[in-house]
């Protein structure tokens, strides 16, 4: 019987053991995470995050007077305290009293040295901010500003690197890299804009340029056509040249397309060596059809024009093949009978009829008009001349 009850007891008394240890691990861990609320409360941490906060807005001049005052100041005030609430009692660290003289010269030594500090804190941490930390600032600001500007910056003043570098030094080596990718990045980009403008400006060429003679096509010989009729009232009047290429087709037959277009590919080296460059419009209006726009109010010196290409033309093939040129003067609308009388004349050929362009003024189209008038009136003479109307 007390063996059982003695049993019982161990039994039972082993389960109140577990139970209490759990319930102290619970109240440990209880009241830890109670100290830690205690220690860190939440308005506690907000506090400090408003002061850190308020800290990093001042300049560095004023921490540094704050950090001065707190260094030099502060110890002074209270050292001038504790004198004048103890009187002339033995001083921390003295092993008596001082004499009534001497402290009176202790009192007025910390006096002036508290007034001096407060009067020098902000001057003198003026002073130490401009040549330890302000005189960096401004040279890197002067660098970040020249970047911004898009300007190469001056090169910041740097020792040889070093592995306990401060982070000031630090700052102005990784602006230095900045700029240095910067710089080679924009030589990146604009050697990329040049080669895409180079693309431009060839792929515009190409649309402009006749593929076979290198001359220009008709659609840049219509608009330049159209600026020149709108420039007629601040210049004096363009002329119109329409060059054919007599027995053009018989070579064709005869010899095949390749020698035809090598006659074609002569005759627009003819052209293009005759005109000025810059100034005339020399265009392959369409088949052996050519057409150039001389910016000269002169006739003589276009027909002189019209003789050379002849000429030359007839030396540098041995087809047999002659021109018959005509030539046109630019007459605003009623300007004389002849033109007033083939404004609406019909053009013999629809190649240059075309060339006139869609909705072209009726002065332009007799000009068109003309000028094939005359090819046409050489033609029928046999070939091989010139022609003006």
């Amino acid at each position: 019987m007390n063996h059982t009850t003695s049993c019982n007891t161990g039994a039972t008394g082993a389960p109140n053991s577990v139970g209490s240890t759990g319930t102290a691990r619970a109240t440990d861990s209880v009241s830890a995470s109670g100290l830690a609320g205690l220690v860190t409360p939440r308005w506690l941490r907000r506090l400090g995050d408003a002061f850190w906060r308020g800290v990093d807005a001042l300049n560095p001049r004023t921490r540094l007077a704050i950090a001065l005052f707190l260094v030099v100041a502060v110890p002074a005030g209270i050292l001038l305290h504790h004198l004048e609430s103890q009187g002339h009692a033995v001083l921390p660290g003295l092993p008596r009293a001082l004499p009534m003289s001497i402290y009176d010269d202790v009192v007025l030594a910390v006096a002036l040295y508290l007034a001096g500090a407060l009067v020098l804190c902000i001057p003198v941490a003026g002073l130490i901010c401009r040549f330890v930390l302000l005189r960096d600032i401004r040279e890197i600001n002067a660098f970040c500003l020249a970047l911004r500007e898009g300007r190469q910056p001056r090169p910041l003043a740097l020792p040889n690197e070093q592995e306990d570098e401060h982070d000031l030094l630090r700052l102005k080596r990784n602006l230095e890299w900045m700029a240095h990718l910067v710089a080679s990045r924009e030589r990146h980009l604009m050697a990329r804009l040049e080669a895409t403008d180079s693309r431009a400006r060839h792929m515009e060429e190409l649309a402009v340029r006749d593929a076979l003679t290198g001359l220009f096509n008709r659609r840049h010989f219509e608009r330049r056509l159209a600026e020149l009729t709108a420039e007629v009232r601040l210049r004096p009047p363009f002329h119109l040249m329409l060059v054919d290429c007599d027995r053009f087709k018989a070579v064709n037959d005869t010899h095949g397309h390749a020698a035809g277009d090598e006659l074609l590919r002569l005759l627009g080296d003819v052209i293009a060596e005759a005109v000025r460059a810059g100034t005339d419009t020399p265009c392959r209006i369409g088949g052996d059809e050519f057409g150039i726009l001389f910016a000269c109010p002169d006739e003589n010196s276009v027909r002189a024009v019209a003789e050379r290409i002849r000429h030359r033309f007839a030396q540098c093939q041995n087809h047999g093949c002659t021109l018959s040129i005509g030539i046109a003067r630019y007459r605003q609308q009623g300007e004389g009978r002849a033109d007033a009388a083939c404004q609406l004349a019909p053009v013999t050929d629809a190649g240059n009829a075309a060339c006139a362009g869609e909705g072209a003024p009726l002065a332009v189209q007799a000009m068109v008009a003309r000028a094939d008038g005359a090819v046409y009136a050489v033609k029928r003479r046999g070939g091989d001349g010139i022609a003006v109307r």
